[in-house]
C-alpha cells in the first residue's frame, strides 16, 4: 500500500512539474504585446551621459514591414520554403516532429529538424541556438504559446521582421533595399524567392557572395513554390530567368563614431559572449563611457589638419584612443581617416612606439627604484654598448643634464644609459604591471628608444600612461560599463586595475612630462594649448610611425601617424617628421576644441 502511494505521488510531481514548466513557457509569450514585440529592432548603444548614441544595424536600418505591404506570393515563398503547413499546424507541425525524431532518436544525432515559422520566431525572441532537446521543448512550447496569442499574420510578419538575410541585414524590408533597392511591395516572384532561399544559410546563398549559389537556392525555392502551386508555371518560367545581379553591399561609416561602435561590438562578443548576429538582432542596451564632444573634437581636428606628408597616391594616417584615466573606459576612438565600417581600426592596431615608450620603460622604472629623481644628472655623451651606439636625434650632445630636461629634450643616450643601469628585470616589470608586456626579443638596449619587436597600439599606450594621470594604477581600459541583455539581466565588467608605481612617483612623472609641452625645448611644444596637459612624443628610428601621447586629469589621448602600405609588396613610405609635430599639433586642437 506505501509504495502505492508513494508511486501515486510522484506521478502527481511529475505532472504539476510538468503544468509548471508549460505555463512557464506560455506566461513568457503573454507577458509581450504585438506592439512591443515590433518594437524591439536595434541594440541601443548610450554615452556616458546616458543618451542614446547609436542604433547597431550593418548596412540597412531594420525596418517593420505591414503584412499588409506584403504580396501574397511574397508570404506564400517564405510559406513554401520554411514551413508549407503553416497555416494548418497550431504551432508544431505534427509530421515534422515524426521525421525529427526519427533522426534524433533512432539516429542518435542532436536535436534538430521540425522548425515552423512560428518555432523559429520563437527561438528569435527567447531562445539560444544551442541545438539541445531542453530548448527544442522550450521552442515547441513558446510556439503554443505564441500561436494561442497572435494570428498567423502576425506571427508571419514578426518572423519577416526578424530574421538575418545575410550581409548585415535583418528583416525583410532592409533586405529588399539592400539586395534590389526597392520595397517589398515592388519584389517579383523571382526576388521573394531568392528573399526566402536565405534564411536557410545566409552567407552561403547571398546574392553578394556568389550569384551562382543565390541562383541555385532562387531555383529551389520556385520549384518549392510551383509544385505547391502558389505560382503558375508561366511565373514560374519568367522567374527562373530571370539573372541575379550581385549587389553593393559595402559598408560605408555611417556617423562620426564608427570606429567605436565596431570596437564595442567587438567587445560585446569578446568579453560578454554575445555574437554580433545576436546584436543586431536588437533588444540589448549597452551603456559606455564615451564623450560626444571629445569625439567630435578629434574628428574636427584632424579633419581641419593640414598633412605635410600628404601626396595625391598617399595619405597620411591616423589612429586616435582616448580613455577616462580613473575609470579605464573608453572616451573616444578614431579609427582612420578614410575608416569604413568593420574596416581597419588604427586606434587598436600596433605599431612601434618610439620614444613613446622612454617615461613607461625607462624613467618610470627609475623612479621606482628610489634611486633617482628629476634633478639627478645624467650624462648626454656618445656611448657605446657592445658595438650599440644610440644617436640623438638633433646630432648634439649636452654632456650633464637632469633627468627633467633628458624626458623634456627627448634625449636618446640618457635614455639608454639609464636603462642599463636599472636593467631589464626592472623595465620589463613595470610594463608588465602596466598590461604592456614585453618579450624576450624585446630585451635589447633599443628598448629604451621604442626599438622593439613588440607593438603597440594607441589604446594601449594610453592605457599606459593612464598609470601617471591616475595616481600609479592601472585600469585596463573597456568600452561597455553594463550591457543589459534582452531577458533583462544585467552584466558589468570586472574591472581589472594594477597598483604599477606609487602615487608620489606617478605625481613627478607628470610633472617631468608637463615639461615636454610648456618647456620651449620640450619636443612636445606644439601640444601646448589651452589646457594643462603633460605627454610624450615619440618617433620611430626610421621616421614610419609618429605619437604623441598626452593627458590631463579627465583623459588620455594617444595619437599615432604614419603611413600604410597600398600594396603588401610596397615598402612602406616615410613620414618627413615626428611626433612633435602632426601628432603633438593633433593633440593641441584636440585639446583647444573640447
Amino acid at each position: 500500500m506505501r509504495k502505492f502511494i508513494l508511486a501515486v505521488l510522484t506521478v502527481i510531481l511529475v505532472i504539476l512539474l510538468g503544468v509548471t514548466y508549460v505555463l512557464k513557457q506560455f506566461e513568457q509569450t503573454a507577458s509581450l504585446s504585438y506592439s512591443k514585440l515590433q518594437a524591439v529592432q536595434s541594440t541601443v548603444i548610450y554615452d556616458k551621459n546616458n543618451r542614446p548614441l547609436d542604433e547597431l544595424y550593418k548596412t540597412v536600418p531594420r525596418q517593420n514591414v505591414s503584412i499588409d505591404e506584403v504580396p501574397d506570393h511574397v508570404k506564400m515563398a517564405f510559406v513554401a520554403t520554411e514551413d508549407r503547413r503553416f497555416y494548418d499546424h497550431f504551432g508544431i507541425d505534427m509530421q515534422g516532429i515524426a521525421r525529427a525524431v526519427f533522426k534524433n532518436v533512432i539516429t542518435m544525432s542532436k536535436a534538430e529538424g521540425a522548425s515552423t515559422i512560428t518555432q523559429q520566431l520563437a527561438r528569435n525572441l527567447y531562445l539560444s541556438n544551442d541545438k539541445t532537446f531542453k530548448r527544442k521543448f522550450d521552442e515547441m512550447f513558446l510556439s503554443i504559446g505564441l500561436e494561442k496569442q497572435f494570428s498567423k499574420d502576425q506571427i508571419l510578419e514578426l518572423y519577416m521582421n526578424q530574421i538575418y538575410f545575410g550581409s548585415g541585414v535583418y528583416g525583410i524590408g532592409a533586405a529588399s533595399q539592400l539586395y534590389f533597392n526597392k520595397d517589398v511591395s515592388q519584389l517579383s516572384v523571382g526576388e521573394a524567392a531568392l528573399l526566402a532561399g536565405l534564411p536557410k544559410a545566409p552567407s552561403t546563398y547571398s546574392p553578394a557572395s556568389s550569384t551562382e549559389e543565390a541562383t541555385k537556392r532562387r531555383n529551389v525555392v520556385l520549384q518549392l513554390m510551383l509544385d505547391q502551386e502558389v505560382i503558375t508555371q508561366d511565373e514560374y518560367n519568367q522567374a527562373i530567368n530571370e539573372r541575379i545581379v550581385k549587389p553593393d553591399v559595402t559598408f560605408k561609416q555611417r556617423n562620426s563614431h564608427q570606429a567605436f561602435v565596431d570596437y564595442v561590438v567587438r567587445e560585446a562578443e569578446k568579453t560578454y559572449g554575445v555574437t554580433a548576429e545576436d546584436l543586431y538582432k536588437g533588444g540589448y542596451e549597452i551603456y559606455t563611457d564615451f564623450d560626444p564632444l571629445l569625439q567630435e573634437s578629434i574628428n574636427r581636428s584632424v579633419t581641419n589638419h593640414v598633412f605635410a606628408d600628404d601626396t595625391a597616391s598617399h595619405k597620411v594616417e591616423v589612429g586616435i584612443a582616448a580613455i577616462n584615466p580613473k575609470t579605464g573606459g573608453v572616451s573616444a576612438i578614431y579609427g582612420g581617416r578614410n575608416y569604413q565600417t568593420n574596416g581597419l581600426n588604427r586606434a587598436t592596431i600596433g605599431y612601434q612606439p618610439g620614444s613613446a615608450i622612454k617615461p613607461l620603460a625607462v624613467y618610470g622604472p627609475a623612479l621606482e627604484t628610489g634611486d633617482y629623481s628629476p634633478t639627478t644628472t645624467l650624462v648626454d655623451e656618445p656611448v657605446d654598448f657592445n658595438g650599440y651606439k644610440p644617436q640623438n636625434a638633433s646630432g648634439r650632445y649636452l654632456g650633464e643634464i637632469p633627468m627633467r630636461e633628458a624626458i623634456a629634450r627627448s634625449v636618446n643616450t640618457t635614455a639608454v644609459s639609464l636603462l642599463n643601469d636599472i636593467g631589464f628585470r626592472d623595465s620589463f616589470g613595470f610594463m608588465e604591471k602596466a598590461g604592456l608586456p614585453l618579450t624576450d626579443k624585446d630585451r635589447n638596449l633599443s628598448l629604451a628608444l621604442g626599438g622593439t619587436t613588440t607593438t603597440f597600439s594607441p589604446l594601449q599606450l594610453a592605457q599606459g600612461y593612464s598609470v601617471f594621470a591616475n595616481e600609479g594604477k592601472m585600469t585596463k581600459p573597456y568600452a561597455i560599463k553594463k550591457i543589459q541583455m534582452r531577458g533583462g539581466e544585467e552584466q558589468e565588467p570586472e574591472i581589472e586595475t594594477e597598483e604599477v608605481m606609487s602615487p608620489q612617483n606617478a605625481d613627478t612623472m607628470t610633472s617631468m612630462l608637463e615639461d615636454v609641452i610648456e618647456k620651449s625645448y620640450g619636443t612636445g611644444a606644439n601640444a601646448r594649448s589651452s589646457k594643462d596637459a603633460a605627454g610624450k612624443t615619440g618617433t620611430t628610428q626610421d621616421y614610419g610611425d609618429a605619437w604623441f601621447v598626452g593627458y590631463t586629469d579627465e583623459a588620455v589621448i594617444s595619437i599615432h601617424t604614419g603611413f600604410e602600405k597600398q600594396k603588401t609588396d610596397e615598402k612602406r613610405k616615410k613620414l618627413t617628421s615626428g611626433g612633435g609635430e602632426d601628432p603633438a599639433k593633433l593633440f593641441k586642437s584636440i585639446m583647444d576644441s573640447w
